[in-house]
């Protein structure tokens, strides 16, 4: 097809028109909003029915403006035949071959369909991917849009779970498994309870260490007991620090009182002698002013010299008893902290006696109903595995290098776009070398 450089400008629309570097910084922030979805793209092989978002621009530097093909802007869909055709450029093929691969081709094509002398650049983003399909023993089979880093687990929840499509089986299949999942919860419980009856005995024997029951230490080595076991003692280490903390500050401050005490025990026997002194002097003065040898004003003197030093010994008797009275009391409070450690102690040991007796009805109910459900639908468990879930193989048809392969898959393998995924009960599934599935 040729085209003169008039037509060509006629199929170009100016999209901007501004300096070369905030042109580069557009272009970069529209890249990064599609992040997930190019990593993803760098490795993905395009199929039937890919949508595909393309924006062709040519940048100009001479005019400093960059230029969008605009018949070659906007989203188009792969044909089943694995083709795309796009204005100007054609129909090229695209199936098996990666965005980037054919962003350079429309690029190269349309460089030398039109004659330019620098090839325009192409960015081809993934709108929407070719579907997926599930089938087999799953609660609703179909065509299902695929999500990038979808995985076994997740494409068979969006076809309502594995299993048995028999809708009896599959409600008494549920109650089954929830009431092993509520047996699961009651034992996570339950050795929880069992770790803090553990803390309770040691707070209650003064212990500052937990001595757990062979039931938690013989499971030890799983994550979840051991870092209950590891909560409980360092509750137990917190509420131990806190105490001594509280106890610490008491001793303390009875030191310091046994000190005021003791200063004022001896001025307390300082003043006793004083007062002993002037009561000497004031007898001497009493006797001469009888004899008429000295002044009244000296007895007047002497007596309130006497009266100052019984009110400071009485002030001192009164701070000696106070203080007294403070001791008696921080001996109280230290014992007041030890019995609150020790009543919380006991509080929290009646309560989780409580705690256990109901988890161990709880979980005497849960067994019972699993066993009326076995007595009633012997099949219905069989068809479960050791976790609970339905026994199945999950298998998946994909096309590699243009041949259609199948292979079994775990819960966390990939899916693809085009992926058929096929869900077999496992006693029906046979192995490669022919035998059946265990």
């Amino acid at each position: 097809m040729t085209h003169t450089n008039s037509s060509c400008r006629r199929n170009r629309k100016a999209l901007f028109s501004f300096p070369a570097g905030a042109w580069i910084l557009a272009l970069a922030s529209g890249m990064l909003a599609s992040t997930f979805g190019q990593a993803l793209a760098a490795t993905y092989l395009l199929g039937p029915l890919d949508v595909l978002k393309i924006r062709v621009f040519e940048w100009r530097p001479s005019a400093g403006i960059a230029y969008e093909w605009v018949p070659l802007t906007g989203e188009f869909t792969v044909s089943a035949s694995g083709t795309l055709s796009l204005p100007i450029v054609g129909t090229i093929p695209v199936a098996g071959k990666t965005p980037e691969e054919v962003s350079e081709i429309i690029g190269e094509q349309l460089q030398a369909q039109i004659g330019l002398q620098k090839r325009p650049n192409a960015s081809i983003e993934i709108s929407s991917y070719r579907p997926f399909f599930v089938t087999g023993a799953v609660g609703t089979p179909g065509k299902f849009n695929f999500l990038p880093g979808l995985t076994v687990t997740q494409a068979l929840s969006m076809a309502g779970g594995s299993g048995s499509v028999d809708p009896r089986v599959m409600e008494v299949q549920r109650e089954a498994l929830v009431n092993q999942g509520t047996m699961r919860e009651l034992e996570a419980e339950r050795l929880g309870l069992i770790a803090r009856q553990a803390r309770v005995d040691a707070m209650l024997a003064k212990n500052s260490k937990i001595n757990f029951p062979r039931e938690l230490t013989e499971r030890s080595s799983q994550t979840a007991v051991m870092q209950v076991m590891r909560n409980e003692q360092a509750l137990l280490d917190s509420r131990l620090r806190s105490m001594d903390s509280d106890l610490t500050a008491l001793e303390q401050s009875k030191v310091l009182a046994k000190n005021q005490i003791e200063g004022l025990k001896q001025k307390e026997a300082s003043l006793t002698k004083q007062i002993d002194l002037a009561n000497k002097d004031l007898s001497s003065v009493n006797k001469l002013v009888s004899q008429g040898l000295t002044v009244s004003s000296r007895q007047l003197g002497a007596n309130q010299n006497l009266a100052d030093l019984e009110s400071r010994n009485l002030d001192v008797s009164l701070a000696l008893l106070t203080t007294q009275q403070d001791l008696t009391k921080l001996d109280q409070d230290a014992l007041a902290v030890v019995e609150k450690f020790k009543a919380s102690a006991l509080m929290e040991a009646s309560e989780l006696r409580d705690k256990l007796a109901a988890n161990d009805e709880k979980m005497r109910t849960s067994q019972a109903l699993l066993l009326n459900i076995e007595m009633r639908v012997p099949a219905a468990l069989s068809a479960l595995n050791a976790e609970g879930r339905p026994r199945t193989i999950t298998k998946i048809s994909r096309t590699i290098n243009g041949a259609a392969e199948t292979f079994v898959v775990k819960d966390d393998d990939p899916v693809q776009p085009g992926d058929v995924i096929r869900v077999e009960p496992q006693q029906n599934a046979v192995t490669q070398n022919g035998s059946a599935s265990q």
